[in-house]
């Protein structure tokens, strides 16, 4: 059976879990926390971190290759479209998730779960909070079709949408203002995926 290190709240985690539903695909979860430094995911990967996916003699420590292995490997095209340009916009929408909407995210996330409200950087927050709003609109331009994906919920929903959980269990999520995202989002939590994936909980302080 495969097997799924990882760290519940971590939306790089939580977007492969939503694949896995998605497809349906059972795994055995080996949990760790945060600054936990889990044996195995040290052995197994040169990053050190979560998530680490084990199916066989198959070890994936990079979350959006895990994603093109699951698709390849349990249901060619359900994540991931067949055509090559449809591909790159795929790619492109999840590899936007990973490398513009986290970061914009990161201080806002970061503060507010590692310090009491009292302390919290309220610049820092407001200027992470501006960020996610451009993302938004990136995004809100970008919906082209149902999903971000194509005609079905793929890779880059379940990346979007993770990042979208994130946002909002920290007080940040989407906005009105960009309604076919809010729609697609509605649309993503209302999916058997979403509740079998959804974190068993959020680091708070």
């Amino acid at each position: 059976m495969l097997t799924f290190y990882q760290r519940t709240d971590c939306p790089f985690c939580w977007k492969v879990r939503l694949a896995l539903a998605e497809l349906s695909i059972d795994f055995t979860i080996i949990e760790t926390r945060l600054g936990e430094k889990h044996p195995d995911v040290l052995r197994l990967s040169p990053a050190g971190t979560v998530p680490v996916m084990v199916d066989g003699d198959v070890v994936i420590w990079e979350s959006g290759i895990m994603l093109d292995y699951l698709d390849v490997q349990y249901s060619p095209g359900r994540l991931i479209a067949q055509t090559p340009n449809e591909q790159v916009t795929v790619r492109s929408r999840h590899a936007f998730s990973d490398k513009c909407v986290g970061p914009a995210l990161r201080e806002l996330v970061f503060e507010k779960r590692s310090k009491p409200e009292s302390e919290w950087d309220t610049i820092l927050i407001h200027n992470s909070e501006t960020k996610w709003l451009e993302c938004q609109a990136y995004l809100e331009s970008q919906l082209t079709a149902e999903y971000f994906s194509g005609v079905q919920f793929g890779a880059a929903d379940c990346a979007l949408a993770a990042r979208c959980g994130v946002a909002e269990a920290y007080g940040a999520a989407v906005s009105p203002d960009f309604p076919a995202l809010l729609r697609w989002f509605s649309q993503a939590k209302s999916r058997s995926s979403w509740d079998t994936a959804f974190p068993a909980y959020f680091i708070s302080n």
